[in-house]
C-alpha cells in the first residue's frame, strides 16, 4: 500500500465536500460548514493550516434524507444502523478505496473521510435547555469512551471514567444498541419548530447552543478554491471559540489526529 500524506489527504477531503455540497443541492438538501471548516473559512480562507479535517451540519431532517440517499462511484456514507456494527452517532462520507487507522476505533474499516453532524432542536426553556444537554452529553460521553484508543493524556478523573466504561463494554457489550439509543434520544425536539439547535449527538455541551435564526439563511462562502454554504451569523463562532479571529499560542498550531492512512 502507498502511504497518504496529510496535504494529499486534505485535498481528497475538500473534493468529498464538493461532491457531497452537489448533491445537496441537486436535491434541495440544506448542508452548512461548521467547526473548525467555518472558522477556517472566515479566517483563512480555507483549511486552517493545522487542520486536518472537514466538518458540516444538516438539519436533522436533511441529515435522514442525506444518510440514506447519497450514492458515489467511490464514496460511501458511514453511519449507524441495527445491521452493522457502528459505534459513530453521527456521519461520515468516506473514500472507500483508502484505509484510515486514528486513535480509536468505530466499529468498522475508515478511510479518507468528512464529519457530517446532525443538527437538533432543544428546549426553550433555559433550566429544561441545559438539563437535556447535560443529558445528551451522557450518552454521547458512552460514545467515546466505546471509540477511543490511546486515552493516556486525558485528565485523571476522564481517564479513569473511560476505563471503567470499557471495563463495563467488556462485560455487557451493549455499545452499539446505546449508540441507536443516543441518536434516537437526540431527535426529541424538532429542529424545524425550536428556537434553540445544536449537535448533541457529540461536540461542547452548552457552548454548541445557538439560535436557529443565527445559522439560517445560509449565505456562501470561500473555503479553499470553491464557495460553499455557511452559517448566517458568527454566533456559533463566538460560542465555541471565543475570540475567533484570534490565532492560538504557536505550540498549539499543531495537527490533531495524525491519522495512517494508505490507499488500498
Amino acid at each position: 500500500m502507498n502511504d497518504i500524506q496529510i496535504e494529499e489527504a486534505k485535498k481528497m477531503q475538500l473534493e468529498i465536500l464538493k461532491e457531497v455540497a452537489s448533491f445537496c443541492d441537486k436535491n434541495n438538501l440544506r448542508y452548512f460548514i461548521y467547526y473548525g471548516t467555518y472558522l477556517g473559512a472566515v479566517r483563512h480562507r480555507g483549511f486552517i493550516p493545522w487542520d486536518d479535517d472537514i466538518d458540516i451540519c444538516m438539519p436533522r431532517p436533511d441529515y435522514i434524507r442525506f444518510i440514506d440517499s447519497f450514492q458515489h462511484e467511490y464514496y460511501s456514507v458511514f453511519s449507524w444502523k441495527k445491521e452493522n456494527s457502528c459505534l459513530c452517532p453521527f456521519g461520515k462520507v468516506i473514500d472507500t478505496r483508502t484505509e484510515l487507522k486514528e486513535n480509536g476505533d468505530w466499529g468498522e474499516p475508515m478511510g479518507v473521510n468528512i464529519d457530517v453532524f446532525p443538527v437538533d432542536g432543544l428546549p426553550t426553556n433555559d433550566l429544561k435547555r441545559k438539563k437535556w444537554i447535560n443529558h445528551m452529553r451522557l450518552c454521547w460521553g458512552m460514545q467515546v469512551a466505546a471509540s477511543v484508543g490511546d486515552y493516556s493524556r486525558r485528565p485523571l478523573a476522564h481517564r479513569i471514567e473511560i476505563a471503567l466504561i470499557k471495563t463495563f463494554y467488556k462485560i455487557v457489550p451493549i455499545q452499539h444498541y446505546l449508540t441507536g439509543v443516543t441518536i434516537k434520544q437526540a431527535q426529541k425536539y424538532s429542529f424545524d419548530e425550536s428556537e434553540f439547535v445544536a449537535v448533541v449527538v457529540w461536540g461542547y455541551g452548552m457552548r454548541e447552543v445557538v439560535h436557529r435564526d443565527s445559522i439560517f439563511p445560509l449565505r456562501k462562502v470561500q473555503f479553499e478554491d470553491d464557495d460553499f454554504w455557511a452559517p448566517a451569523t458568527d454566533e456559533c463562532l463566538i460560542h465555541a471559540y471565543g475570540d475567533y479571529m484570534q490565532l492560538p499560542p504557536e505550540e498549539k498550531r499543531v495537527y490533531r489526529h495524525l491519522p495512517k492512512i494508505a490507499w488500498k
